[in-house]
């Protein structure tokens, strides 16, 4: 097996662990002395049995010109005679299991005797014998052996996040993973911060986010966040304000009976509802100054434009799940929104909605509801409120059940996403991040296996590492994922 898919470039040497595995290349096969190939060590005590991992920590070495031995080549180098030098080149074997006639097993039970031989996977299909080939999604092949590496999509309910650069193809990947999701069942509401990432390649699935209605109590949030009024002294008058403002009108007495309530329909307008907020303030004896401030404060802050667009939202939020729900995707334009307080609210709306259709019973359960939140450092913050965090963060801790699930897409982790998000991801997608405290804040939730900020560094376009439930070593592996449209 080892000759039809894989080659020979060495030996393993004294240090061996269940962990890893230090081995020196063959002087001939120095060239292949790259990180992140896959490889199999064969140790001639262990019959049928193969160990099984990634190399990592290459190094090359010297025995004469060393880096704490000082040495006349040091100030002389034209006296050295490179015939005498013997360079050599190390490295690790990161384990990741045993290979052996009952699969791969990720339990690595023994010690590699040094001297076993070291082979490189260069046809990867052939763990697909090992590690089976069927069943899973398929985003990408791993970067040096091409193994088709198939993701446990049963584990997509423990949620997941997608971490990189501008430009490593953080939206190629998600595009493949949102095809690939709804391949084996799972249906998917997008909300495409910019506009550009998603709508483009599913216009038939595009809601311009102008077209949502948003909910009177979150009207509130929006307003008072706009007005730049603090919801802990404004929340309640705010949230009374909206909710009437909509409410039919109220019954009359005529003669011994009640009439039936009067439908109106509901007209936004600026200075309509500061008439109709203050009303209901001095209604609850709030104090003049208040009342004063409100008032001042939604007239200078608060454009009239935005409850004109009010009046023009027609969907509701439950219609945009239930597209969803019978299309398998919907994909919110929120660009249309310029206000971010706004974008926070149809997210906020719309996580929320489902959350009530799952509890009523009116969506079979589980969901299997995946809600793919672009550009997410503006929507779940670690230092700052915002409307919709708290539909994601019930989402993230309690969606599970329900099969509701998230997708979270950044360019950083550590202060972008709020720290009780991002410990809930269950599976993270990386490549070249935009800071080193990014690196150190997965390894603190996923085991990242000695991956190293300079090995991120050299990745390319649509190359991420893999790490978490849905990959089946459990350990990262370096996918280069596959073109979609």
């Amino acid at each position: 097996m080892l000759d039809k898919c894989c080659v020979e470039v060495g030996i393993t040497v004294s240090g061996a662990s269940s962990l890893a595995i230090p081995i020196q290349f063959y002087r001939r096969m120095e060239d292949n002395a790259v990180e992140e190939q896959l490889a199999l060590v064969r140790d001639p005590s262990l019959k049928g049995r193969l160990f099984f991992g990634v190399v990592r920590r290459i190094t090359k070495l010297e025995p004469l010109v060393r880096d704490r031995v000082r040495n006349p080549f040091v100030d002389r180098p034209e006296i050295m005679d490179q015939s005498i030098l013997m360079p050599f080149t190390n490295g690790i074997v990161r384990l990741y299991g045993m290979i052996g006639p009952g699969g791969l097993s990720t339990e690595v039970s023994h010690v590699a005797t040094p001297g076993s031989k070291v082979f490189l996977v260069r046809d990867g299909t052939v763990l697909n014998e090992y590690a089976g080939s069927g069943g899973g999604i398929h985003v990408g092949d791993h970067k040096y052996s091409n193994w088709s590496i198939r993701l446990d999509h049963s584990f997509v309910n423990y949620h997941m996040g997608v971490f990189g650069a501008t430009g490593v193809g953080k939206s190629r990947l998600i595009r493949g993973l949102i095809g690939e999701l709804r391949r084996v069942g799972y249906r998917a509401v997008v909300f495409d911060h910019s506009g550009v990432d998603y709508v483009p390649h599913m216009k038939e699935h595009a809601i311009s986010s102008k077209q949502i209605r948003i909910s009177p109590p979150t009207i509130a949030s929006v307003i008072a966040s706009k007005a730049r009024l603090g919801w802990q002294s404004y929340g309640e008058y705010m949230e009374v304000a909206t909710i009437t403002y909509t409410m039919p009108e109220e019954p009359k007495r005529r003669g011994t009976l009640l009439e039936e309530p009067v439908p109106r329909e509901v007209k936004w307008s600026k200075q309509g509802f500061i008439k109709h907020l203050v009303e209901k303030m001095r209604e609850v004896g709030a104090r003049d100054s208040s009342v004063e401030k409100a008032k001042l404060f939604i007239e200078y802050f608060v454009d009239d434009s935005f409850f004109d667009e009010l009046n023009r939202r027609s969907l509701e939020p439950g219609d945009v799940v239930r597209r969803a729900a019978s299309d398998g995707l919907a994909v919110i334009d929120l660009s249309a929104d310029t206000d971010l307080t706004v974008k926070q609210a149809i997210i906020a709306d719309i996580i929320e909605a489902a959350w009530d259709m799952v509890k009523r019973g009116t969506i079979e359960i589980p969901a299997n509801l995946v809600f793919v939140i672009d550009e997410a450092q503006n929507y779940v913050p670690e230092d700052e409120w915002t409307i919709c965090k708290d539909p994601i963060e019930t989402t993230v801790r309690e969606g599970r059940k329900w099969g509701l699930s998230l997708l979270l897409a950044s360019q950083r982790i550590a202060r972008d996403i709020k720290s009780s998000v991002r410990a809930n991801l269950g599976t993270v997608f990386f490549s070249r991040l935009s800071a080193q405290a990014d690196l150190k804040e997965i390894g603190a939730y996923l085991d990242i296996a000695d991956i190293s900020e300079g090995t991120l560094s050299q990745l390319g376009t649509r190359e991420f590492f893999v790490a978490g439930l849905m990959n089946p070593l459990r350990k990262p592996l370096l996918l280069k994922v596959r073109e979609v449209e």
